[in-house]
């Protein structure tokens, strides 16, 4: 005799029980099933593209084997995408996450790569691809092309949540233009240099012409990919003085390489070519934080002056980077440290009204209760007009500006503006380069209340400063 389920005289306990069960039984069976179609979709994928991923020692290794087998009739070429901003990615999602990115990255690529490529994870923010054909400048243009349209889709996080990387490509082939696997890498770096230059989500293919414009650039390139990997970047601090009270109100903080051969290196050595290629985002988030390191530690050891201010200067590059507000407030957050205690000082303030992303990043700032500088602040009345759009808390002039004024009318006219503006607006002047007594008296005359220079002392370690 037969009976079905809904014939059976279950108790309600049961019946629950046994709808619960099947419920559990059939997600278990969706689960694996999904897991099972994943692993086999992956599988077909690999064996239909031919496409095997390797370290980068034996990467190297092969593409050294492929120039010693190599005729006059064998081509192939190398395409190296690079993660901009890799590193200040990584430390606000953490590694967990970072991971999947990378996957995602790497089987995008995968899609879109010609069959028979070898993949490889460069360095970290690096994907090196080797391809065994002859391709010309089109090939190489529809590649790099889809390439950076695959990889720059949202990428979907383990929290749901969606980011969207920015990248660059460089292209390279085996031409008179290198003799070996060593001069193919270096010609593709130098490729990638020359793109991420240019700007975000570009490519550039290795020719005679960038090599002749670029090869002292892509040492100085690497040299500073070296420099970040082995921290020689060091912050300065040099005081702001209150003229009136006879006390430092503030001290600035002067990023420098510590060169291992040429010694301490100014910002002039570095940050172009930092701003060309990206770099420049991570070191500023990274002074920003070394930055609140030094300011908790000098509210610790030194317990002095509570309202002492920490400062430290944006780049217009940075300051363009749609994502750089956000980036601030990640790393703030990790630190008690009161945001009326830091000054974000920005330089070339005209670019205001030309870029937007400067002036929403600039708001966000200062909604999130940072002091606002402008640095460098040119004495023309089209700027003095701006500044009324903005409420900023210090202004800094240069030094030629202060000495200029003594022979010059009408610069002085706009420096006595520019005070009487600072008063209505209880902003305060800032003159910058006074370097001896004289100037300070004649800064004084000006109505001018603070100064920084090295009458007031020179940029210096944290530990010379506070020792």
């Amino acid at each position: 005799m037969r009976y079905s389920l809904l014939e059976l005289n279950l108790q309600p306990g049961v019946e629950i029980f046994l709808v619960v069960l099947f419920l559990i039984v059939c997600i278990v069976g969706i689960f694996f099933l999904v897991r099972g179609i994943r692993k086999d979709r992956n599988r077909i994928l690999a064996e239909k593209y031919e496409i095997n991923e390797l370290d980068s020692a034996v990467f190297t290794q092969m593409l050294a084997h492929a120039y010693s087998i190599a005729d006059e009739d064998t081509h192939f070429a190398v395409m190296l995408l690079r993660i901009n901003d890799e590193a200040t990615l990584r430390a606000s999602i953490g590694e967990k996450q970072m991971k999947r990115v990378m996957y995602t990255v790497k089987e995008r690529l995968i899609r879109v790569i010609p069959h028979g490529s070898k993949i490889c994870r460069h360095e970290a923010d690096q994907f090196i691809v080797f391809i065994p054909e002859d391709l010309d400048g089109i090939a190489m243009t529809d590649i790099a092309t889809v390439a950076i349209k695959e990889v720059t889709k949202p990428v979907s996080l383990i929290s749901r949540a969606k980011i969207t990387l920015n990248v660059n490509v460089g292209f390279a082939v085996n031409n008179e233009f290198s003799t070996d696997s060593v001069d193919l890498l270096q010609n593709v770096q130098i490729a990638l240099a020359n793109a991420a230059r240019e700007g975000v989500n570009l490519f550039s293919i290795y020719s005679r012409e960038l090599a002749e414009q670029q090869t002292e650039e892509y040492k100085q390139y690497q040299e500073i990919r070296k420099a970040i990997s082995e921290k020689q970047f060091v912050l300065y601090y040099q005081p702001i003085y209150d003229l009136n009270g006879n006390k430092t109100v503030a001290y600035e903080s002067l990023i420098r390489w510590q060169h291992p051969e040429r010694g301490l290196l100014m910002p002039d050595k570095f940050l172009p070519i930092m701003e060309q290629t990206g770099d420049v985002n991570w070191l500023g988030i990274w002074a920003f934080e070394e930055m609140l390191k030094g300011y908790t530690r000098y509210a610790t050891e030194q317990r002095g002056d509570a309202n002492m201010i920490f400062s430290f200067n944006l780049s217009p590059k940075q300051l363009m980077y749609p994502q750089l507000a956000e980036d601030i407030r990640k790393v703030f957050k990790k630190y008690h440290v009161p945001a009326q205690n830091i000054c974000l000082e920005i330089v070339e303030f005209s670019i205001f009204d030309k870029v937007p992303e400067v002036a929403s990043n600039v708001l966000k700032l200062t909604q999130m209760g940072f002091k606002i500088a402008v640095d460098d602040f040119g004495l023309e009345m089209s700027s003095l007009k701006l500044l009324e759009n903005y409420n900023f808390d210090w202004i800094k002039l240069d030094n030629k500006f202060i000495e200029q004024s003594k022979d010059d009318f009408l610069i002085g006219g706009v420096i006595d503006t520019l005070v009487g503006f600072a008063e209505r607006k209880n902003c305060k002047i800032v003159a910058e380069g006074v370097e001896d007594e004289i100037i300070c008296n004649y800064v004084r005359s000006l109505k001018i209340h603070y100064g920084q220079g090295y009458y007031f002392g020179k940029p210096q370690t944290y530990e010379e400063y506070f020792k």
